[in-house]
């Protein structure tokens, strides 16, 4: 019965990390800059669209960082419930 209960919690540890784990973080498109022959209209259009690229490149950074601590605290969940699991399995065995 012990070592139902402990599969049991082990399978929602683990498959609850994998579901916090999904990350969908969209990179955007990278502006096209204009050669050396463009004109001032073509030059300000440019700065904006880098300026649209720099803020929207912050929030993917932001976003793949998140997802990167989520993955590392997953792990660690993981880890520390395998750690648990031989813990109570070398108590039981040695009794």
């Amino acid at each position: 019965m012990k070592w139902r209960n402990l599969t049991i919690l082990l399978l929602l540890l683990f498959s609850a990390g994998l579901a916090s784990a999904d990350c969908f973080c969209k990179q955007p498109a990278k502006p096209e800059l204009p050669s050396d022959r463009a004109d001032a209209k073509e030059m300000e259009k440019a700065g904006k669209d880098v300026d649209t690229y720099t803020k929207g490149m912050k929030d993917y950074r932001d976003c793949v960082l998140s997802c990167l601590n989520r993955a590392d605290n997953d792990l660690a969940g993981v880890i520390s419930g395998w750690n648990y699991a031989v813990e109570r399995f070398n108590e039981v065995k040695n009794k």
